[in-house]
């Protein structure tokens, strides 16, 4: 099997499912995957198999794979692991870090900063937006000394953008979200721990918060 193309899939797929190009609970026919990736189905099964373990796919008997669903409680279920994952990572960092976790801390929130002024210009650029917010993230929990805490971060990050798509729009994640994270940023250089932990759990809760009060879950449901 042809590792590389096996890589390649998955990424690929990933990170469609996660941007919501394949929409949640879409079924994925190999069929057409095997056409759009022009590739036997050996590498998109291992690919769809890896996406299974994360999380991100679901695999029915006798009906194959398919995107896995939203819901308010897998969303709640993602806010609870990676607030659990992150303060204690955040943590760690805060008593760890040195000057060069410092450095990228900083270097991150300026990244973060400046492409929010073209954040909804297009997809491209919510896209490079998106990835320099979990790049900051993962800059401020760096420094942790913990591969798992980072691989398990990692991946809450990237169930959680799913969910984050659906509130993402310029009216919501403005100004505000910038003065956030300039907030925690202050707060892990300053390493005031607790504080610093505080602000990541009511971080975490506001998509939780914005998808309740915007009665998704209600029009979901009805739709």
């Amino acid at each position: 099997m042809n590792q590389s193309s096996v890589e390649g899939i998955h990424n690929s797929l990933r990170s469609d499912i996660v941007r919501g190009v394949f929409a949640p609970d879409s079924p994925l026919r190999m069929e057409a995957l095997k056409a759009r990736f022009d590739s036997g189905f050996s590498p998109i099964r291992e690919a769809l198999s890896r996406l299974l373990g994360e999380g991100l796919v679901i695999l029915e008997p006798n009906r194959g794979f398919r995107v896995s669903g939203l819901s308010r409680e897998d969303l709640y279920d993602i806010a609870i692991a990676r607030i659990a994952v992150e303060t204690t990572a955040l943590r760690m960092a805060i008593l760890k870090g040195d000057d060069r976790w410092e450095a990228g801390v900083v270097g991150a929130m300026h990244r973060y900063r400046k492409l929010s002024a073209t954040a909804f210009a297009d997809e491209a650029h919510l896209v490079s937006w998106e990835e320099s917010h979990d790049a900051l993230h993962a800059a401020l929990i760096g420094a942790c000394g913990s591969m798992r805490l980072l691989a398990l971060q990692s991946r809450y990050q990237e169930q959680h953008l799913r969910y984050r798509r659906l509130i993402v729009i310029p009216e919501v994640s403005g100004d505000a979200h910038i003065s956030e994270h300039e907030r925690l940023v202050e707060l892990a250089l300053a390493r005031d721990a607790n504080a610093a932990v505080d602000a990541i759990e009511h971080h975490m809760m506001i998509t939780v918060d914005a998808l309740v009060t915007a009665k998704y879950w209600e029009r979901s449901t009805q739709q």
